[in-house]
């Protein structure tokens, strides 16, 4: 099944890459002329600025783990009721450091694995170095991924509606393309209001739950409610709202240092520029999380080259950029996170 994975994986790069390179003009010599050319002009303090914001990106997000991982844990019921007489229901959270080790390494091991395997790495580092329950850990990554995919649909409508460049090339290449712009905002519009009212009534998602686990068997009953209060405990920072606006900060810092590459490496320093760089970055998340191939090659490269020529950059330009722009991701976080994994080797086997 693994040797699968990893063929799908590599089949999926292979089609993405023939993507990314058909039509590329007049067979390998030109592409390695586009190449050549682009590349030799590429100013080398901006490909040093994108890899310290590859790797502070990761720290960003390492700051926003910290805020989403709970202060307090729910108790099992058996404790619970032990307890009545102090009316405890929490017990205080696992340690919350090295978060930044924990997600360089996850990175890392998503760059050189297949299926994404980097976050269940993270899920296990989590668990065993820190001591969180592993459906807490699964929580932290579906609410980090949920934030994620609202900050990149404001990408997709916000652009095209302060751009008209974007917004008429949009028209222009299919008419229902102004209609897939309102449905990104409907979207981000529906994500954000889920989270604004949990925050203000979360009695109501759990009223909802309970009902549902009303029809289960009681052991499965008691089972849900255990996972569904400890993946819950993942949103106890919307309660309160200098910690709501800190992880929307962080979520949309985060972006906007992976949209900064391609602003800085296009070297289109106008707010045109700025929004087709953002437009562009949503393509190249919704590229990456295709999850099977290996560092996103292929899918992100294919999807992130669409977005490029959608805002008008040359086809030649777009494959130098997008190659150099995931390069340095690729190089940065993979060295960043085998470093931190030595390192940790190191200390294991030290305490040993």
């Amino acid at each position: 099944m693994k040797i699968l994975k990893y063929i799908i994986g590599l089949l999926l790069a292979a089609i993405g890459l023939y993507i990314f390179f058909r039509g590329s003009g007049e067979g390998g010599e030109s592409v390695y002329k586009a190449f050549a050319g682009e590349i030799s002009r590429s100013n080398p303090t901006a490909v040093a600025a994108c890899a310290v914001l590859a790797v502070f990106s990761m720290w960003l997000r390492a700051l926003r783990l910290r805020v989403i991982l709970p202060d307090t844990l729910p108790l099992p019921a058996l404790q619970i009721v032990n307890t009545a007489l102090e009316v405890t229901t929490n017990r205080p959270a696992p340690y919350k450091g090295g978060l930044f080790s924990i997600t360089v390494i996850s990175a890392m091991l998503n760059n050189v694995l297949p299926i994404r395997a980097g976050e269940a790495a993270r899920v296990a580092l989590l668990w065993k170095r820190n001591g969180f329950p592993v459906t807490v850990c699964i929580g932290s990554l579906l609410v980090e991924r949920a934030l994620d995919i609202i900050a990149y649909l404001s990408f997709l409508f916000i652009p095209p509606l302060m751009s008209p460049k974007i917004l008429y090339k949009l028209q222009t290449l299919h008419p229902a393309m102004t209609a897939a712009i309102w449905l990104s905002a409907a979207a981000f519009a529906a994500l954000v209001g889920l989270f604004a009212l949990y925050a203000l009534l979360p009695r109501i998602f759990r009223g909802v739950a309970a009902r549902i686990g009303k029809y289960l068997p009681s052991k499965i009953n008691s089972a849900a409610q255990r996972i569904g209060a400890e993946i819950e405990s993942n949103l106890d920072w919307t309660a309160t709202p200098g910690k709501a606006v800190y992880v929307a900060c962080l979520t949309y810092a985060i972006t906007l240092c992976y949209s900064s590459m391609l602003f800085i490496l296009v070297s289109d320093i106008t707010f045109s520029g700025l929004m087709n760089s953002l437009f562009s970055q949503a393509f190249a998340a919704f590229g990456a999380a295709i999850p099977l191939a290996p560092g996103s090659v292929g899918t992100l490269h294919a999807v992130l080259l669409q977005g490029m020529t959608i805002t008008g950059c040359p086809a030649p330009k777009a494959r130098a950029v997008i190659v150099i722009y995931h390069a340095v991701q690729y190089v940065a976080i993979t060295g960043a996170g085998l470093l931190f994994m030595l390192k940790s080797k190191s200390k294991q086997k030290g305490i040993k």
